[in-house]
């Protein structure tokens, strides 16, 4: 008998029979039944992957072969996985498609995870990210923040223009500050005060101070 005859047998004789679950390993199962313990494996339309002491429903061949086609029940709150051989793909052609849990959603994977979208919307009342490294490409970011702290150990920009518009400024330096440019204009609208133990201006050409009064001493 060639082997397109007998699965076409098999095909006309196949039964179905419901069992628990007493063994599992990756690949196959062992489900006890009234017809006795069957040997089978996970039908690809079996999404949900069986476990130990579940009650399923088991597709068999008068050949031997037998596949789990369905989780039929299990014991309250023990959860359910998802499993398939290879990769797993959701389409929905039209509509939204949207995961909801009470208790929190993880996406974990050992590679990259890729988000492709026109836009992307996060609305959390806390937030946490951790990475050894970041780079991002953009045109334009815009934000509004209420309070901003920033601890690291260097900070590098190169960048073509930098424009800050604050109500107050504060800073900070503990060692040095340098700043070199080729031209540096500072404007104050009614005081500006230069405070050290020594202070040095050198120019190599001229030095010119204008004011109505001037002070030294």
């Amino acid at each position: 008998m060639n082997g397109n005859l007998a699965r076409k047998l098999d095909e006309l004789e196949a039964y179905q029979v419901m069992g628990t679950v007493v063994h599992a390993e990756p690949g196959l199962f062992i489900v006890r039944t009234g017809r006795g313990d069957m040997r089978a494996r996970r039908a690809t339309s079996c999404l949900v992957e069986p476990r130990i002491d579940d009650f399923v429903l088991v597709a068999g061949a008068p050949s031997g072969a037998a596949w789990v086609l369905a989780v039929l029940e299990r014991e309250e709150g023990a959860g359910a996985s998802l499993a398939c051989d290879g990769d797993l793909e959701i389409k929905v052609p039209e509509g939204r498609v949207r995961v909801a849990s009470k208790e929190g959603i993880d996406l974990v994977s050992q590679k990259d995870v890729s988000v492709l979208a026109d836009g992307v919307r996060v609305h959390a009342a806390t937030g946490s990210v951790v990475m050894d490294s970041l780079s991002y490409l953009g045109g334009l970011v815009r934000s509004e923040i209420g309070k901003l702290r920033h601890e690291g150990g260097i900070v590098e920009r190169v960048v073509e223009r930098v424009s800050e518009r604050v109500k107050r400024s504060f800073r900070k330096v503990e060692e040095v500050d340098q700043v070199k440019a080729e031209r540096i204009d500072y404007s104050a609208k009614q005081v500006m005060s230069l405070r050290a133990e020594n202070a040095i201006v050198t120019a190599e050409e001229l030095v010119k101070m204008d004011g109505e009064q001037i002070h030294l001493g």
